[in-house]
């Protein structure tokens, strides 16, 4: 019984990318739009992000660079930039 719970527990979704979320919120809508196009993506799937959805490590590094490092890579994907 303890290991399925440690199983469980293990494939929850990481939780919200605070760092990211801040940065989203601060922005106005133009912002948004533009920020996200220079990451390559829509306003949509960066709150997706935000709030704990999967992003691909290349995704991850032009966010962190878009944000002239506001948003943090260890936030985005700890289980590779830890």
């Amino acid at each position: 019984m303890g290991a399925t719970l440690v199983l469980k527990n293990q494939s929850n979704s990481k939780g919200h990318v605070l760092s990211l979320l801040k940065y989203l919120k601060k922005k106005s809508e133009d912002d948004l739009n533009e920020f996200a196009s220079s990451c390559g993506t829509t306003p949509g799937n960066l709150l997706q992000i935000a709030y704990g959805g999967s992003v691909s490590a290349t995704l991850s590094k032009k966010i962190n660079e878009k944000s002239k490092g506001v948003v943090l890579l260890a936030d985005l994907r700890p289980d590779i930039f830890l």
